[in-house]
């Protein structure tokens, strides 16, 4: 990591992921989003839903100096098993009160559930009031697919660029919304993405590929290499990404010196 932090945390919380009844799409989405954003993803932590993990995992991601964003996914809803609220009161030591911004958000909702006939009030209840409840000092993002609203807090910087925590509601729809409108135009500015180019060989044995590797690791420290099989359509994708585009290139081009490519027109790059 480079000295002003720039890397992205994801705390993925769900006892259904780890109970592996649900495929973690988010984070995947996620990491995609933050690569092409220039705020890498540089780990995943999943956690259940229980609060004093997920304090654990918030603290450790806030307190990396080389980490700027922390996304925790999940755990946001009405029900009793939705904790990463309080968690994250406890992780932030601010105390939970009413939002009007969420407040105003999570009543407008109801109404208009009401107004369709799914519900025979629209008074707000208990469950409902839950999404309603911030940390002190969070600003609310508008959730235009759900209920819970999505969060932002500031995390201290020491005087280098902003660094920020980001909650989201795991529902996929909900989550991808939020990130694309509220967060990514806000909090994922001036970031720098990794140029990506690729090699496809056609039916290669991927040890073969050891020696031309190492030889790349040695002559270009400053970029990154790695053989990826591709068993459903019999390819070795071999992909090498780096911060300048020249560097990239010309690692790319010795990879084709020490291996060629395919006989048939089967490499990709971008």
């Amino acid at each position: 990591m480079a000295d002003s932090p720039s890397g992205t945390v994801i705390v993925a919380v769900g006892d259904e992921i780890l109970g592996g009844f649900t495929l973690d799409t988010n984070s995947h989405w996620l990491a995609g989003q933050l690569r092409e954003a220039g705020f890498p993803c540089v780990r995943i932590a999943v956690v259940p839903d229980s609060s004093p993990p997920i304090v654990e995992a918030v603290r450790a991601a806030a307190a990396d100096p080389a980490v700027a964003r922390v996304l925790v996914c999940g755990g946001l809803g009405p029900t009793p098993d939705d904790r990463t609220l309080e968690a994250l009161a406890t992780a932030l030591e601010q105390p939970l009160e009413v939002h009007p911004d969420a407040e105003a958000h999570v009543q407008r909702v109801v109404d208009r559930i009401h107004a369709a006939g799914w519900i025979e009030s629209n008074r707000m209840t208990e469950p409902n009031r839950r999404m309603t409840v911030v940390p002190r000092g969070a600003t609310v993002l508008t959730n235009r697919s759900g209920m819970a609203p999505g969060l932002a807090y500031p995390l201290p910087a020491a005087g280098g660029p902003e660094r920020w925590l980001l909650a989201l509601p795991g529902v996929p729809r909900e989550l991808k919304r939020i990130f694309s409108e509220e967060m990514l135009p806000v909090f994922f500015r001036g970031g720098s993405a990794p140029v990506v180019v690729e090699l496809r060989y056609r039916h290669a044995v991927e040890a073969e590929f050891f020696e031309p590797m190492r030889r790349l690791e040695t002559e270009f420290p400053d970029v990154l290499i790695g053989s990826y099989p591709q068993t459903e359509t019999r390819e070795l994708v071999i992909r090498v990404r780096g911060a300048d585009a020249g560097r990239v290139e010309a690692a790319l081009s010795r990879m084709r010196e020490l291996r060629p490519p395919s006989p048939e027109p089967s490499g990709s790059e971008r």
